[in-house]
């Protein structure tokens, strides 16, 4: 949620969709931060961030501020920076719908993606969507990074890396995050160039090893 203590984004999406809904809902000139907020029993059954799950200690991030502690939602509001009646009135409205499973605002657990990243062992009628009701309550602050680039050296079917009138460079291949990305901009979800990475890398190994000539060889000799 963002410092008013409103949601913005279905939280259950990949990190892509969740960091695009956040710089499109902070006004112009302000920091893109949020917070992850939970109650004492989702902490202690999934963790929050780099906190891990129970009966892994928490104390040592609650020193380094890095988690936020309030035994009410008032208080930990207070020490997030988060307003009051914002998160008061966000938590009650969200808890109302999600004693039910239901998410109206943001659809939370309403596709296929959210449900596989949910816990199919909650007892409930969604596995993304439960109240946060218990105290002690507990925040994580949330901020964009970066960690790679959609842009790449754009390549043919065999890998290799194409200059700029299109034919291949001679001995060059590209494969990864290296590679042009096959998703056009988008991020749908976390490890999600493993695959293209090790698709291309055994494409680019057979073709330099030149496993396909000898095999159209051996298949025209058969």
């Amino acid at each position: 949620m963002l410092a008013n203590g409103r949601r913005f984004v279905n939280e259950a999406h990949g990190y892509h969709d969740y960091v695009a809904a956040l710089l499109e809902a902070t006004p112009p000139g302000q920091p893109a931060r949020s917070w992850l907020v939970c109650d004492r029993r989702f902490l202690r059954r999934y963790g929050l961030g780099y906190v891990r799950p129970a009966p892994l200690p928490i104390a040592a991030h609650l020193r380094s501020g890095y988690l936020k502690r309030g035994t009410s939602l008032d208080q930990l509001a207070r020490s997030c920076g988060i307003d009051p009646s914002g998160l008061a009135a966000t938590v009650a409205e969200y808890n109302r719908h999600a004693r039910e499973g239901r998410d109206p605002e943001f659809g939370r657990g309403g596709t296929a993606f959210n449900r596989k990243q949910g816990d199919p062992a909650y007892p409930g009628p969604n596995p993304c969507v439960a109240p946060i009701e218990r105290g002690p309550y507990y925040a994580v602050q949330v901020e964009p990074g970066c960690f790679g680039t959609f842009a790449g050296l754009k390549t043919d079917a065999q890998a290799r890396v194409l200059d700029g009138g299109g034919q291949p460079i001679p001995g060059l291949y590209a494969a990864g995050a290296d590679m042009a990305s096959l998703f056009a901009g988008h991020y749908p979800s976390g490890g999600i160039n493993l695959g293209p990475a090790l698709t291309f890398g055994y494409i680019a190994g057979r073709h330099i090893a030149g496993a396909l000539g000898y095999e159209q060889e051996q298949a025209q000799r058969g």
